[in-house]
């Protein structure tokens, strides 16, 4: 399970969900670095497509490995953020390419003064802070996609989907169960070379806050119930991300990690952003 290589025959499906509502507008830091959370995950999501893009690239044009969509939520609206609606092939996102765009973000510098830094990068995604939180609705789309994409043909003996979905909080379309009962439905679509991998981030602004980072099960103990439901919305990672898990927690971390962060920093998002997208490297 979890082991097929990803190939033209054998694509892989990418899903980034992204909360967009008005929480979204509190600033975070990042190194020296201070952006809101909108501005971070947006720059995170527009890296991380434009290096699924490159990461297809060959002499003979983009080969077409990977299907993405990025669904974003705020407020009275669940929609795709990628120009087709549901999955976009890399193929056609390639073709598809934004300009580049300047992004800015304020640097604390030595002085105690600060100043602009400035990053070039094509921008699929623009940040937005606005409205609630309707993640369940959100989570409910996602769901249908992945189940379509298992459900075809081509797509019986891929890798199962990776779903990320990013929060800085509650959803507010739904308690508790119908939230565990969303994500399990999500968790239960698959392929013959696994289910579906849920993955979910809960990002903060208070750093004097413990995080838990793809945390074991004794970890969880302790955890508070915000936490403790997030992993129950969450899957248990492969085997095959074992050893990028451990680098990343340190000495003394045994599998098997469950696939949340809560309470995590920028650097810690961008950490399991990356180890998530690490499942589906393998190119013919």
């Amino acid at each position: 399970m979890y082991t097929q290589e990803i190939t033209r025959k054998h694509r892989a499906a990418f899903v980034l969900v992204l909360d967009q509502s008005t929480s979204m507008q509190q600033q975070v830091q990042f190194g020296r670095l201070t952006a809101t959370k909108a501005e971070v995950v947006a720059y995170t999501a527009n890296a991380l497509i434009t290096e699924l893009i490159d990461r297809c690239r060959r002499a003979d044009g983009v080969r077409d490995y990977y299907d993405i969509a990025v669904i974003g939520y705020s407020g009275e609206e669940v929609k795709s953020l990628l120009p087709r609606e549901g999955f976009n092939s890399v193929v056609e996102l390639s073709r598809q390419m934004p300009p580049l765009t300047t992004i800015a973000f304020e640097e604390d510098l030595p002085d105690g003064t600060q100043a602009l830094v400035r990053h070039r990068q094509r921008e699929w995604i623009k940040p937005l802070a606005e409205g609630t939180t309707p993640m369940h609705e959100a989570l409910h789309k996602v769901r249908d996609m992945v189940a379509e994409w298992c459900g075809e043909r081509n797509n019986r003996e891929s890798f199962p989907p990776i779903v990320i979905n990013i929060t800085d909080g509650e959803p507010t379309d739904c308690n508790d169960i119908d939230l565990r009962d969303v994500c399990t439905l999500i968790k239960r679509t698959a392929t013959d070379d696994g289910n579906t991998l849920l993955i979910n981030i809960h990002i903060s602004t208070n750093h004097r806050l413990n995080s838990l980072i793809f945390p074991m099960y004794d970890e969880l103990v302790q955890a508070c119930d915000k936490a403790r439901l997030l992993a129950d919305c969450s899957s248990v990672m492969p085997s095959a991300l074992d050893e990028a898990i451990h680098e990343l927690k340190g000495r003394g971390a045994t599998p098997p990690y469950i696939g949340i962060g809560y309470n995590t920093t920028v650097v810690e998002l961008l950490s399991m952003i990356n180890i998530g997208s690490r499942s589906i490297t393998q190119l013919d």
